[in-house]
């Protein structure tokens, strides 16, 4: 599968990056890398992960986490002192249309 300078232009404006011409020129290739490498394991797997080693990174266990203890929290006054604030909220300017 073939990836083509514009549906990397569309990758990098949705993630918010811009790239030169000559960084979007070098991407190409290194996107069909991966996706063949993609594709490779889609073939030999054919629905069957079995044969897939794991590949993932350790999550601390439920019973390695420190249990919850309710504390004191900061006041409101500290938390904001440095942030704009409204009321005590942090304001902040809208990116929803």
């Amino acid at each position: 599968m073939a990836i083509s300078e514009k549906e990397i232009k569309t990758l990098a404006r949705l993630a918010r990056l811009d790239f030169s011409e000559e960084e979007t020129a070098k991407f190409v290739p290194e996107f069909e890398e991966i996706i063949e490498f993609a594709n490779s394991i889609n073939s030999q797997v054919q629905g069957d992960t079995s044969s897939i080693r794991e590949v993932t990174t350790r999550i601390a266990q439920l019973d390695e986490l420190r249990a919850d203890e309710v504390q004191e929290s900061l006041p409101s006054e500290k938390v904001t002192s440095n942030v704009h604030s409204d009321n005590g909220y942090f304001a902040v300017r809208r990116v929803v249309k």
